[in-house]
């Protein structure tokens, strides 16, 4: 994977793949951005077991995430590790996976432009038929109008939602 060119939809979902690297970059996120690498085994194991754990339990989740996962995420430049204090700190490129992940999750229409845009056809509409100059079924169009965007809308956001849902499960759990 490189780290200088854009990360792929691919790229993003093989390094997601991991329960264990989502709540590592959770962790992080919490802690601001950074963590020492046992406090990050700390979290994560608590995390993945649902309770309190014992040392030993703390020293695999460390040795899991310095030899696997947190190589991986610095592989495609997620995080950085400093190998001197043993901490790792999240990179910018994690806002490329909130792009990646917020663009293929859903639509990303801006609704207030279409509405606006339709507010201002509906008032040249209104000072058309004040004028003279249009017929008075326009209104009715405009009515229509409303009702289609109102309705693709409901669509979008609604009945679409349900199938990005899935892909929303994968990406949280």
């Amino acid at each position: 994977m490189n780290t200088t060119e854009e990360l792929t939809k691919d790229e993003v979902f093989e390094v997601l793949s991991s329960s264990r690297r989502r709540r590592i970059l959770y962790h992080l996120h919490r802690r601001g951005g950074v963590a020492d690498l046992r406090t990050l085994a700390r979290d994560t194991a608590v995390d993945e077991t649902g309770e309190p754990v014992e040392d030993d339990v703390v020293k695999r989740f460390y040795i899991s995430l310095y030899q696997t996962h947190v190589p991986k995420l610095e592989e495609v430049g997620i995080v950085e590790y400093d190998s001197d204090d043993k901490s790792v700190s999240l990179t910018d490129r994690v806002e490329e996976i909130a792009r990646v992940l917020n663009h293929d999750v859903g639509p990303d229409r801006q609704w207030a432009y279409y509405y606006g845009g339709l507010a201002l056809l509906g008032a040249l509409l209104a000072i058309g038929q004040i004028a003279g100059a249009l017929p008075p079924g326009t209104s009715l169009l405009f009515a229509g109008a409303v009702l289609v965007l109102a309705l693709y809308q409901y669509y979008e956001t609604r009945v679409k939602a349900k199938e990005y849902s899935f892909l929303e499960h994968l990406i949280n759990d």
